[in-house]
């Protein structure tokens, strides 16, 4: 298996996609991507799978040229963002689809995933210098251990680009930080990813245009439409930002977020201290 027998799907921050010959897909890590987190990303999407969430199904590891990367089944032609949101018109039925399509993953368990609240413990370590002071690590710990645990499936990256479209249907992609936890917090998390979140790399320039002006008002749709129907309110959405932004930082870590991210941490750390007792 080499490259050049493979057609160019997509280019992401931390992998190349291509589509094989056979209509499978190969989703390639980069070099510096570790081998254990290539492991620990195909056993996530096993479990997702076996769940029962319209996903594609993770089929193998292999090491091309060097890199690692797993094989997946074909999971659809155009993503919601290509094949729906380039157009202003479609905004609010848009954001009513990603708002089922995530409910519907919200309702199933994944036992067998790794604990939100755990994750979120464990990422602050990957942290820039400067999000979390020594001091606050005690208030971080008061704070998680108060958040309610639950064993919903959290994609913890649901945003349009990860939602494929055929004529089949929708299967959902990059399940690379599935955990399980509170569907609060994966809603949360999606809301802070579509009101701030920078376009991805490879979107042309007409989207890059066009996203950053109806992605406040495509995530306000979204976010009443899904905490409507899940009976979620808006201070359950806010409890869980402090560990939506650490999420953020932490996974990304992207030039441009960085500032407003590290901001909304300490504002977020700073409350709960002077809540302290």
């Amino acid at each position: 298996m080499n490259l050049q027998d493979m057609t160019p799907l997509a280019v992401g921050r931390v992998s190349d996609v291509y589509t094989l010959k056979d209509g499978r897909v190969l989703k390639l890590l980069h070099s510096t991507v570790p081998g254990p987190k290539v492991d620990d990303e195909f056993r996530r999407c096993r479990i997702v799978f076996k769940a029962g969430v319209p996903s594609p199904q993770a089929l193998e590891i292999v090491e091309v040229e060097g890199r690692q990367g797993i094989i997946f089944e074909w999971a659809g032609e155009s993503d919601l963002m290509k094949a729906r949101l380039g157009n202003p018109l479609n905004l609010n039925s848009g954001a009513q689809f990603m708002s089922t399509v995530h409910q519907d993953i919200l309702k199933r368990e994944g036992p067998e995933l790794p604990d939100l609240k755990e994750e979120v413990l464990r990422m602050t370590r990957l942290l820039p210098e400067g999000a979390i002071l020594p001091g606050q690590f005690e208030a971080l710990g008061r704070y998680l251990d108060g958040l309610p645990s639950a064993n919903s499936i959290c994609h913890m990256d649901f945003q349009p680009g990860n939602i494929m479209l055929s004529k089949d249907g929708y299967q959902v992609i990059d399940w690379s930080e599935a955990v399980r936890g509170a569907p609060a917090a994966d809603i949360a998390l999606t809301s802070l990813i579509l009101a701030m979140a920078e376009t991805a790399p490879g979107t042309d320039l007409l989207r890059r245009i066009i996203i950053p002006i109806f992605r406040k008002a495509f995530e306000k749709r979204y976010r009443a439409h899904v905490t409507s129907h899940m009976g979620i309110s808006e201070d359950s959405l806010q409890d869980w930002m402090l560990a939506a932004g650490i999420v953020r930082l932490a996974t990304w870590n992207i030039a441009t977020e960085r500032e407003f991210l590290t901001g909304l941490i300490q504002a977020e750390l700073k409350e709960l201290e002077s809540k302290a007792p």
